[in-house]
């Protein structure tokens, strides 16, 4: 018997699907693709966006901190520059406008203490400010003397530095905090404005302490490290004032001076009025003695910001230099070599004395007046009658003193006080902090 193998339709043939879902399936995986690269550059975006938001706030922050360190920066160099200015803080030609320092703060000249000038704001005595902002053309500020400070207009949305200064007094006498607030928002002003959305605000705050321009008072009329030769000259040396002391002239060397006139306190012996041969004195060297009243040598003050130095290299009297310097605001004068001054001439008053410095030889002729202290490395006066020329507060002389004049040495202790508050702020350690 013949057996007959059923034949089985293949699997295969049988398993048919449809065209249309096939395309179905693909479109979905291909939608599920689009989807998750979509979802991927979303995110991307968002980092994006998140990162240039970031950048921006961290530019507008560091532009607001800079321009803080700025405003302590300028306030400190403002303080340190005799120069008269305007309400737009430019220098300015007016005799009667004030240097930023006596615009802006009041020092006492007895007790030192420093406090803030203020304006009438509606009947309320507030602080004076200062404020800057920088624009196409660089920095432009105001620093008006009765008002606020004024803020030019800006773009929308620009982007402008700024920084607003803030003084009040200190601690205590000699000392003086000042606040420098940096912006974003130069148009609003930044010490009184709350940053928005898109600005930044930067607080910086710094004690500056002012440095006496005459560390220690001399306690003669005249100090001479070296010798005295007056010959026959009727110098005067007096130290009039009941202030413990009645040295008058003082000397590490020999004193010739057979016309010497000396005046001390009224009841007062002569004795003691007059010291010479004081090894003490005559052992030290000029950088010493220099630096035993001003409390550094005479390079280190003479670099100071608020000291002026005058070239009278090319000039056959230096008294025109000096005078115009201290016309210009300058208080403390540098002579950085010789130096001679013919008289009529008048340096300081007793009310706003000068510190005159000659790092080398002076040579006065006649009616010469100064009101302050004196120092140079040697001295001749000439030609000076009794009652024409004199120095009133005192003179130091680094090496020797001659000359045929008959000047008059005055120690003033009241004109010697007011020069200790009149030399440049510095910055205290460690009082900086930024908020």
């Amino acid at each position: 018997m013949t057996h007959r193998t059923p034949s089985f339709p293949s699997r295969l043939a049988h398993s048919h699907i449809p065209t249309g879902q096939r395309g179905a399936a693909a479109l979905l995986v291909t939608t599920l693709l689009c989807l998750a690269m979509l979802l991927a550059v979303a995110f991307a975006n968002r980092n994006l966006v998140v990162g240039e938001t970031a950048s921006a706030r961290s530019y507008r922050s560091t532009q607001a901190f800079e321009a803080a360190e700025a405003g302590l920066a300028w306030t400190q160099a403002r303080l340190n520059d005799p120069a008269r200015i305007g309400d737009d803080c430019e220098p300015a030609a007016d005799p009667h406008a004030s240097s930023a320092r006596d615009r802006w703060l009041r020092i006492d000249e007895t007790s030192g203490a420093i406090t803030t000038a203020t304006w009438n704001d509606a009947g309320i005595a507030t602080a004076l400010r200062a404020a800057c902002v920088v624009g196409d053309t660089g920095w432009s500020c105001s620093c008006p003397a009765n008002r606020a400070p004024t803020r030019p207009p800006r773009a929308t949305d620009a982007t402008t530095a700024a920084f607003e200064v803030e003084f009040f007094a200190g601690s205590r006498p000699g000392l003086v905090r000042v606040v420098a607030t940096g912006c974003t928002r130069g148009d609003l002003g930044c010490a009184s404005a709350a940053p928005g959305p898109h600005d930044a605000v930067a607080r910086s705050e710094a004690m500056l302490a002012l440095l006496p321009a005459l560390r220690s008072a001399p306690a003669a009329a005249l100090s001479v490290r070296g010798n005295v030769d007056a010959g026959i000259a009727a110098i005067g040396a007096r130290h009039t004032q009941a202030d413990g002391s009645r040295l008058a002239l003082h000397a590490g060397g020999t004193i010739v001076a057979d016309a010497l006139r000396l005046d001390v306190p009224a009841g007062s012996s002569l004795a003691g009025a007059l010291v010479s041969g004081d090894g003490t004195i005559a052992a030290l060297d000029a950088d010493r003695y220099f630096a035993r009243h001003f409390g550094m040598d005479a390079a280190t003050w003479a670099a100071q910001p608020a000291a002026r130095s005058v070239d009278c290299s090319a000039a056959a009297d230096c008294s025109r230099a000096v005078a115009s310097a201290f016309a210009a605001g300058a208080r403390l004068i540098v002579v950085g070599g010789d130096a001679r001054f013919a008289g009529p001439a008048r340096f300081g008053d007793a009310d706003d004395p000068v510190a005159l410095v000659v790092r080398g030889h002076a040579a006065i002729s006649g009616a010469v007046a100064i009101h302050g202290v004196v120092a140079v490395e040697s001295m001749r006066w000439n030609g000076a009658a009794i009652g024409e020329g004199f120095v009133r507060g005192a003179t130091l002389v680094g090496g020797d003193y001659a000359g045929n004049g008959a000047p008059d040495f005055i120690h003033d202790g009241a004109v010697l006080a007011r020069l200790m508050r009149r030399s440049s702020f510095v910055r205290v350690a460690g009082s900086w902090k930024d908020f």
